[in-house]
């Protein structure tokens, strides 16, 4: 076997530095859900105990791999363990086997079953294969494009045996045409196992796997690539049991120069399982919220909070805005501008989470 005469080139630190070294014996990197597997089954701490040697894992992992397709997103077939007992595996046993459960509902549906037939002639392709086939169907379309055309007021629109509309065009005027309709991507898993997208045209093949797929994906919480390569290949998705999604703030130019992102109006939304702990969720939002913002922020006194707000008002701060501070909150008077400067200027960064940028630079996405 290949995997053979292998020798471990350095000393194990962590369970990280493990992986590295698997996943340089296999040559290849290996899927989180194959690797959570083998570490809810102590696999990994059999070598990091010393039980074991990096070859022996390489050897288990890869079994695995050959069970899941080693696709991100995909799960080997639910296979029940006697030594998951802490939290984590319970939860992680779970979600192996909703996913299945899913999966299998999906299998015996009569949509998948009909694309099935009609598409893929009864036969599910390799998963290496994939990619070929969809370059193979993409150059036997013939409707790359659509175009949105604008119908008058007399005219019916309605779908009896495909659309129909009454009364029939016989030509189309430039004038009719708003432009081109949206052009639709469909989500794949690639040779290289990475995701990746493909423009379709308006018929073929493509056009109803993109369909069932998109179908698929909203009623599973599956993505959208995931649908594809269960369609295609009948690879079991792995459902998550949360999705983060970071809604950033647009960039404005602020009347005192330079752009900034309204950081203020960053927004976390996460969907999560009902089974996560409270605790759980603390942690993970933590988790999050620390990567955002850097550092533990402060809550704003009453005094800065309006005095932030002053800083906004008057972009230009100089001594007759000091003077009208002072007058609007003499409890709060300044007699250093200096002082009253940054203070301002302070207490608007913070309220507004600003970040300056250079106004020549690109802001980053």
């Amino acid at each position: 076997m290949l995997l053979t005469g292998h020798k471990m080139s350095r000393k194990i630190r962590s369970e990280s530095d493990l992986r590295k070294q698997v996943e340089g014996i296999l040559k290849t990197p290996i899927a989180d859900a194959v690797w959570r597997y083998a570490v809810n089954d102590r696999m990994v701490s059999e070598v990091m105990g010393g039980d074991n040697n990096p070859q022996w894992l390489a050897t288990k992992v890869q079994e695995l791999m050959e069970i899941a397709g080693n696709q991100a997103g995909v799960v080997p077939e639910f296979m029940p363990s006697e030594r998951r007992q802490r939290r984590g595996e319970t939860t992680q046993g779970r979600q192996e086997a909703i996913s299945s459960a899913l999966a299998e509902i999906a299998r015996q549906s009569e949509d998948v079953l009909r694309f099935r037939r009609s598409v893929l002639n009864g036969q599910l392709l390799r998963f290496e294969d994939v990619e070929n086939w969809i370059h193979e169907q993409r150059s036997k379309e013939k409707y790359r494009n659509a175009v949105i055309v604008r119908l008058e007021r007399d005219r019916r629109f309605q779908r009896q045996n495909g659309w129909q509309v009454e009364p029939a065009l016989s030509s189309i005027g430039p004038e009719q045409i708003e432009g081109l309709a949206p052009v639709d991507d469909l989500a794949y898993a690639s040779k290289d196992r990475k995701w990746a997208c493909v423009p379709i045209g308006r018929d073929g093949a493509l056009r109803v796997t993109w369909q069932l797929s998109r179908s698929l994906a909203k009623t599973f919480r599956w993505q959208e690539a995931q649908a594809t390569m269960f369609l295609l290949t009948g690879i079991t998705p792995l459902v998550a049991t949360e999705d983060v999604q970071v809604d950033r703030p647009f960039w404005v130019t602020p009347p005192y120069g330079g752009i900034m992102p309204l950081s203020c109006l960053t927004r976390v939304i996460l969907t999560i399982d009902p089974m996560m702990t409270p605790r759980e969720l603390s942690q993970e939002y933590g988790r999050i919220r620390a990567q955002l913002l850097g550092r533990k922020p402060r809550a704003q006194s009453e005094k800065h909070l309006q005095l932030a707000v002053f800083a906004v008002k008057h972009h230009i701060l100089d001594k007759d805005a000091m003077a009208q501070w002072s007058a609007r909150f003499p409890e709060w008077k300044y007699t250093r501008f200096s002082l009253f400067s940054r203070d301002a200027q302070i207490a608007r960064e913070r309220l507004l989470h600003e970040h300056p940028v250079d106004p020549w630079r690109k802001p980053h996405d």
